[in-house]
């Protein structure tokens, strides 16, 4: 190289500098992503208070990300935040979980409609698995791990739609909803409601046929979301738009 195109000394530390920067996501994004799939999965209960320090030391990180991400989803409606600063999950009532699910209840038989004529054979054989999974917690009385599986079970259909702004709709609602899915009763889920119901849609989605899943999707809705509103303090018998 010669003189004239020789890089200077100070020139050269800031290149090198420059070149280590990691450019994956940053800190504060990943605690983010672990917060919000935690809330969509429903691991805390509506209303379970959350602190930046707590979360920085189950996950290893200082309290500024922890705090930036905390802050993103209470701006996201996700979180909750007290007069005195406090964070929690949101609690829904007996009228804002009826909204949410009346959203819901029109947008997800949509989105397996488009979904399921998309599914593989081998995506269905792992959502029959969940399915299987999520009864035997439910026989074992693991019922938060339970719920985790119904999550997973739902969003993977949403995914499969492969409706960008439809699923970034459907996860705001399952941001504000997910902590209060913690609600459905046991007895409720003793019954195995929800695995009879998600093997009618496996059924529907087996036979591509995306107007049966569609219906007996709704009717999963519908028929734990009256639960959850009786258990609000709503009339089971009158839950507007679920039936």
């Amino acid at each position: 190289m010669s003189a004239q195109t020789e890089i200077p000394k100070a020139k050269m530390a800031t290149v090198e500098l420059l070149g280590a920067v990691d450019r994956g996501p940053s800190l504060t994004d990943q605690v983010y992503e672990k917060l919000r799939h935690g809330l969509l999965m429903g691991v805390w209960s509506p209303g379970e208070k959350l602190t930046a320090r707590k979360l920085s030391r189950d996950l290893g990180v200082s309290l500024t990300p922890a705090r930036e991400a905390i802050m993103r989803l209470v701006n996201e409606g996700a979180l909750d935040v007290s007069e005195k600063r406090t964070f929690s999950t949101v609690d829904l009532d007996c009228e804002q979980y009826r909204e949410v699910m009346r959203i819901r209840t029109a947008l997800e038989p949509i989105a397996i409609e488009l979904a399921t004529p998309l599914f593989s054979q081998e995506e269905i054989t792992r959502l029959e698995a969940l399915n299987e999974q999520m009864k035997g917690m439910i026989s074992e009385e693991r019922y938060n791990d339970a719920l985790q599986i119904d999550s997973e079970f739902h969003l993977t259909i949403c995914d499969r739609a492969e409706q960008p702004l439809m699923r970034s709709i459907i996860d705001t609602l399952w941001l504000r909803a997910g902590p209060t899915r913690n609600r459905l009763s046991h007895s409720y889920r003793k019954r195995l409601i929800g695995y009879e119901n998600h093997k009618r849609i496996l059924a529907a989605i087996q036979l591509r046929d995306a107007a049966g899943a569609a219906v007996a999707l709704k009717r999963d809705l519908t028929e734990g979301a009256a639960v959850i509103v009786s258990v609000l303090g709503g009339d089971k018998a009158n839950v507007e738009g679920q039936q």
